[in-house]
């Protein structure tokens, strides 16, 4: 199809091991809007497959033609590149999601998160628990997963200067650095924290770090941000 026909769709899979943990959170597309948004923040260009312009056939690494009228591909990439896998998944998620919880539209219907959408969304969720000590009592499913989690962090890694990790653990590192230095922000990212703060009237309540950026520094907005503003 040429056309936007699903979401980022997300599968989030938890297991606690112990004190160690698996945590997946993960789009059904090549990588989530946010951060083709981040990158047009930051007036970077996004890598080649992230996204298609509004040909919907065509990829492209202007993020702003990828917000304005493309879309996300789905993860993989392409069809060469065996998108249609991702493909696969981003329905499998709308399914559980949208038909099995009976959302009033599914799939190309549902409209976009935009500001200028038609009306409220009717997004729907799925979760599905298990409990591990049903099938293997006594803490057995922790023990093994933490032993299994070792070992994957145990393996050679392709570069020596980057240890092997698991899912969580980017975001577990990234956590404690928070919790000690603060949150760490780009720029443009936070100049536009700032003119958002400044439209809604509560600039004042910033940290000095944003607030005192360089007056004539602004972010640009979302294509679709702005085109709404102009209607």
């Amino acid at each position: 199809a040429c056309q936007r026909a699903g979401g980022t769709n997300p599968i989030a899979f938890y297991c606690p091991a112990g004190e160690d943990s698996f945590q997946l959170d993960m789009a059904t597309t090549t990588v989530p809007v946010g951060k083709v948004e981040v990158c047009h923040r930051k007036r970077q260009h996004i890598p080649m497959g992230w996204g298609v312009d509004s040909t919907g056939t065509r990829s492209t690494t202007d993020p702003s033609q990828v917000l304005g009228g493309g879309g996300l591909t789905p993860l993989g990439g392409l069809e060469e590149t065996a998108g249609y896998k991702g493909y696969g998944l981003n329905m499998m998620v709308e399914i559980l999601c949208g038909v099995l919880s009976g959302c009033s539209a599914i799939g190309p219907d549902v409209l976009p998160w935009r500001v200028d959408r038609a009306g409220p969304v009717d997004y729907g969720h799925c979760f599905i628990c298990i409990d591990p000590e049903k099938l293997r009592p006594g803490a057995q499913f922790q023990g093994d997963l933490a032993k299994y989690l070792a070992r994957m962090r145990g393996l050679q890694p392709a570069d020596v200067g980057a240890p092997v990790l698991v899912p969580g653990d980017p975001e577990k590192s990234e956590e404690a650095q928070a919790s000690s230095g603060g949150v760490r922000l780009n720029r443009n990212v936070a100049a536009g924290l700032r003119s958002l703060a400044h439209e809604l009237g509560c600039e004042a309540e910033l940290p000095p770090g944003i607030r005192d950026l360089p007056t004539d520094m602004e972010a640009p907005k979302c294509p679709y941000t702005v085109a709404a503003a102009e209607k």
